[in-house]
């Protein structure tokens, strides 16, 4: 049977001196392994350029019960048009597929998800959107969808973020596993999933970032570091 749909292109590796392999997350059928021969031919050029990391393309494959496919026909489902000339969209969308790459190098179909994902990377590729806090809500609604969100239990005394409780504490400690009160406030804020049009200082942002990295590592075992965080939380203003 030959299943067409969408996918984002999550990771390619080389397989031999003329092959790739290549990971695409797609809406039908989950995270699957294709096998591209020839890769660098002059014939496969085309269909080599498609294969940029978190490309969007529309692929149709025979649905084999085998760990790599091949696929019939592929093609661009959505071509960027400011994440490749924009060094912060594209330090953010570097910070995308990391993440995106490790938390879902094995997961199965779910539409829900790739939906978020695509719609994420469109927002990401949106001239008016603010880029500010972008990356935080992202991390947020992934966490909401892959079941370790935290509790909205934000209060004057439960003012502190446990990332080993994944709740709010009354009592602050110094310790890489707690918010200070300005980043858990602002935590919060971003719970609610309302616009900001104000945003606290980027040591307050770059706190939470790391923190919520802290949270991922923690409460899923998909991730145990990200390389571009330093970068992403130097470059954002």
């Amino acid at each position: 049977m030959h299943i067409s749909t969408q996918g984002i292109v999550l990771h390619k590796v080389k397989y031999s001196e003329s092959s790739i392999i290549v990971k695409i997350f797609t809406r039908s059928c989950g995270v699957q392994s294709f096998m591209l021969k020839g890769a660098f031919s002059k014939k496969n050029k085309m269909q080599l350029a498609l294969l940029e990391n978190l490309s969007m393309i529309d692929i149709t494959f025979e649905d084999k019960n085998s760990n790599i496919k091949y696929w019939k026909e592929i093609s661009s489902h959505y071509t960027y048009q400011y994440v490749p000339f924009d060094m912060v969209r594209r330090t953010l969308s570097i910070f995308y597929n990391e993440l995106i790459y490790k938390l879902l190098s094995d997961y199965k179909t779910d539409e829900i998800l790739y939906d978020f994902v695509k719609k994420s990377l469109l927002e990401l590729d949106c001239e008016q959107v603010a880029l500010t806090d972008i990356h935080l809500r992202f991390m947020l609604h992934l966490s909401q969808l892959l079941g370790f969100f935290p509790a909205k239990n934000y209060t004057e005394k439960h003012c502190f973020f446990s990332i080993e409780e994944a709740s709010f504490v009354p009592d602050y400690y110094e310790s890489p596993y707690f918010l200070s009160k300005p980043a858990s406030q602002y935590l919060f804020e971003l719970m609610q999933d309302e616009i900001k049009t104000h945003f606290p200082p980027k040591a307050v942002r770059n706190e939470l970032l790391y923190g919520l990295i802290t949270y991922f590592q923690m409460h899923n075992e998909q991730i145990n570091h990200i390389d571009s965080v330093p970068i992403l939380a130097e470059i954002l203003q």
